[in-house]
């Protein structure tokens, strides 16, 4: 076994990428409330963060998209070959990113581009976050796998992590706007550092079981029907808790009780480390319990208690409000800790790339994405506080009754 082959590297080389891959797309999630103003600046503060909000979930047909292509590249060409392709890419939209001019520069001009940047970053996310999943798994145990499903877990929260932390210290010394351009050279400078790491790993051989074509891979999804689908709504609802407990809860408390933006942010940052060090523990817990076990308790936690907790918000002191949303974020920890494990013993490995990467690109972006934006109308449409859960617990129900549906796990052998 060559150095760079090593179970260490792997694990690094995976969990790496995958860190900066969600530090560059969560920062823009960070940033609304403080870029709403400079893209949208003709309209009146709430209508303009829904209408940033509302640029988060654009990747709603770039992301599967690139799930379809990197899927068949990891599948057809080898992991470490599509993974190395959507890093490159992370880094050069990253930095695009960067020069993008404000409303105040270019006029309507600057919503677009960033739309465009958010449906870029999308389409190579697309192939990266599953991607590294499938590459770590695939090369340790089945024993390890709800373990090391939490620490890649856990890789992702510390991209946002990253990424928060950043925001509230320029937040903290209003420093937003120009600072948050520099936050994004920072994202391509680390990207492109994660690229020569994989640059120089063996370039892994696509699968002996794989025979098909980009054209046929119609026909191998509507065989894996059933799998996909549960995929697509535990992805959903995994995704929703992120954007309900880490992203809508920045902007929205502040609009209902006295505690500031920066003091949401600060709170985010604590809420995302203990994220980080509670997935790997989590982890663990599902393989001592049954991932199945932990992923149903959490659904069912968010489906009982999501709306008396989010009433609890409204003039909700600093610490109530710290309480509240760590109840969010460790429903949200039990649940995607083993979600990858989860995940692949449900498609076998020749196709598992893409039809993974599939099913959670239309979870994520379809159905979990647009959380945050439809959370917001529905407050401002009724004025009732718990309406921000409403969407929430239907995911939370549908994800439910999806764990339920008994499936017979795929055999790593299994083609």
């Amino acid at each position: 076994m060559s150095a760079i082959d090593r179970p260490a590297v792997r694990f690094w080389n995976a969990c790496f990428g995958n860190l900066f891959e969600h530090y560059d797309t969560a920062l823009f999630g960070f940033l609304s409330p403080f870029l709403a103003p400079l893209i949208f600046p003709n309209e009146e503060p709430l209508t303009a963060l829904i209408l940033t909000y509302a640029i988060i979930p654009l990747g709603m047909l770039a992301r599967p998209l690139g799930s379809l292509v990197f899927g068949y590249i990891g599948d057809a060409y080898g992991r470490r070959q599509a993974l190395f392709l959507t890093l490159a890419g992370m880094a050069a939209v990253s930095g695009a990113m960067a020069l993008i001019p404000t409303y105040g520069q270019i006029g309507m001009l600057a919503p677009l581009l960033f739309c465009l940047a958010r449906a870029l970053q999308n389409f190579l996310a697309g192939g990266e976050t599953i991607g590294g999943a499938i590459f770590l798994l695939e090369n340790a145990p089945e024993r390890k796998h709800d373990l090391l499903s939490g620490f890649y877990s856990a890789s992702t929260i510390a991209g946002h992590l990253l990424a928060s932390c950043a925001v509230y210290l320029l937040s903290r010394n209003m420093a937003i706007d120009p600072g948050w351009r520099l936050l994004y050279v920072f994202g391509c400078v680390t990207a492109l550092f994660g690229c020569l790491l994989r640059r120089r790993a063996q370039i892994a051989q696509p699968s002996a079981a794989f025979s098909q074509s980009f054209s046929s891979l119609g026909t191998v999804f509507w065989r894996s029907r059933k799998p996909l689908f549960l995929i697509a709504i535990t992805a959903g609802f995994a995704s929703a808790n992120y954007y309900i407990a880490l992203v809508l809860m920045n902007g929205f408390i502040p609009l209902i009780s006295s505690v500031t933006k920066e003091e949401v942010m600060a709170i985010n940052s604590y809420l995302l480390l203990f994220d980080v060090c509670a997935l790997p523990l989590f982890g663990y817990l599902a393989s001592k319990i049954s991932r199945e076990k932990l992923m149903m308790a959490a659904s069912l936690a968010v489906v009982a208690c999501a709306i008396p907790l989010t009433m609890l918000l409204e003039g909700a002191t600093l610490g109530g409000v710290i309480g509240i949303r760590m109840c969010f974020v460790i429903t949200g920890v039990a649940f995607f800790a083993p979600f990858h494990a989860w995940a692949q013993t449900l498609i076998a490995p020749a196709h598992r790339y893409a039809i993974i990467s599939f099913g959670y690109a239309i979870g994520s972006q379809v159905i979990g994405g647009p959380t945050a934006a439809i959370s917001l109308w529905l407050f401002k449409t009724t004025g009732i506080i718990s309406s921000v859960a409403w969407y929430w617990m239907i995911l939370a129900l549908a994800s439910s009754l999806v764990i339920a549906m008994k499936e017979r796990p795929v055999l790593e052998g299994n083609a």
